[in-house]
């Protein structure tokens, strides 16, 4: 879903994934696609103005590479930080655990000039309203794996997930 809301905001969209993906990601629009098994996404991008990091820790290093100076990282699973609670309202004490927790990577964003943060996905109705928007304006339909899975099939269903070769969304039918 990324994808597409993402080319609606006018940006230009670079994808890393794995070979069988790459013709259904350039169909949802991505301008660029990587084959993270022949090419190392480091290597080849530089001067990028915003990653949303989906690989976690482990990636942080090659991601914050490849961003210019005053570009955005976004992390659905690096960690939280100070910001991140305050982002969230957080009181004070909280703020400063989550500062210890996150300063490793505060740390290596700043040096390289980039802002850092963390999000978990949550409801806040003027967001939702405007993602709604460039949906239905732009007819966007999200993938959905074609497996088919059974309530008694829902472990083979998460480790699909939890191996990353999903081919879309997964739906369980009760």
């Amino acid at each position: 879903m990324a994808i597409p809301i993402a080319k609606a905001m006018g940006l230009k969209v670079i994808v890393s994934g794995n070979p069988q993906a790459c013709e259904q990601t350039i169909e949802i629009g991505a301008d660029q696609y990587i084959d993270y098994t022949t090419e190392n996404y480091w290597e080849l991008l530089n001067n990028i103005d915003y990653v949303i990091d989906t690989l976690g820790p482990d990636e942080f290093d090659h991601e914050l590479s490849i961003l210019k100076q005053g570009g955005r990282l976004l992390s659905l699973r690096t960690g939280p930080n100070k910001r991140f609670a305050a982002d969230h309202g957080f009181p004070g004490w909280k703020q400063k655990l989550f500062a210890v927790a996150g300063a490793k990577y505060d740390n290596k964003a700043k040096k390289k000039g980039v802002q850092y943060r963390f999000i978990f996905v949550r409801s806040d109705g003027a967001q939702l309203e405007k993602l709604k928007k460039i949906i239905e304006d732009n007819e966007i339909v999200p993938v959905v794996d074609p497996t088919e899975f059974r309530i008694e099939d829902i472990n083979k269903a998460l480790n699909l997930v939890a191996q990353g070769h999903t081919k879309g969304k997964v739906v369980i039918k009760f």
